[in-house]
């Protein structure tokens, strides 16, 4: 090995040992000052455990993993997003725990459209690209569906009362966009002196200044929890006999 790889080596060799000893500080944190968003966390990846079993275990469990969107979403996207979630959250990555938990709500309304609206096609991916496809009526002008059509028409179908439009919207406007993001910065450094510590480098050690933004986390995880239930109960009495 040369010099200049060893050198690399003990740099990454250090910076891993430096990242478990940050997330394992976080979690005494988060334990001690957001236990209530710590444990939503943990029943979103428990949850995610039950659905994924319960698929796997069904009678047809092997063809609707090719047939259906929503085993789709349950397997490849809930199950990996719930435990990212998670990470980042130990490493002080508050933004990406919002990003993911915002395509876990997109991937979940869009696969349960897809599901219900084109049950006759055998593979799940034809049938979002169908959905993908869809436009409304504009002004007299045919336009093609944006998320927000979908996940309005998601609510309307389960008669959710636009509480998923809403959890969207919030996680769209204050976490994924450029300016949600810069305000919630320079909002933090103006009101309480300093940055957040997820504006800094991750991983990165929170502090009580952080504790708004992590406990706002647990009342969207919980909110989407209320939405994935609603949806599974809707989807075994309507697609899942």
């Amino acid at each position: 090995m040369t010099e200049e790889a060893k050198r690399n080596s003990t740099t990454v060799d250090n910076y891993f040992v430096y990242a478990m000893k940050i997330m394992k500080e976080n979690e005494e944190f988060l334990r001690s000052n957001a236990k209530g968003t710590y444990e939503e966390i943990i029943d979103l990846i428990n949850d995610t455990i039950d659905l994924v079993g319960y698929a796997v275990n069904r009678k047809d469990g092997r063809e609707d993993y090719v047939k259906r969107s929503m085993v789709f979403f349950l397997h490849n996207i809930l199950m990996p997003s719930s435990y990212a979630i998670y990470i980042d959250l130990l490493i002080g990555n508050l933004p990406a725990c919002f990003m993911e938990l915002r395509l876990m709500l997109e991937s979940l309304t869009k696969c349960y459209l897809a599901d219900l609206k084109y049950p006759e096609q055998n593979f799940f991916q034809r049938k979002l690209e169908l959905l993908e496809k869809e436009t409304k009526d504009k002004k007299g002008e045919e336009v093609p569906k944006r998320e927000h059509d979908f996940i309005k028409e998601f609510d309307e179908i389960i008669n959710l009362d636009v509480e998923s439009v809403k959890l969207w919207g919030k996680l769209s406007k204050d976490w994924v966009h450029t300016k949600g993001v810069v305000d919630r910065i320079v909002s933090q450094i103006s009101e309480k002196s300093g940055p957040p510590s997820w504006a800094l480098v991750i991983p990165m050690n929170y502090s009580e200044s952080d504790l708004d933004t992590i406990k706002e986390l647990g009342k969207r995880i919980s909110q989407f929890r209320k939405l994935l239930k609603v949806t599974i109960e809707n989807y075994k009495q309507i697609s899942w006999c």
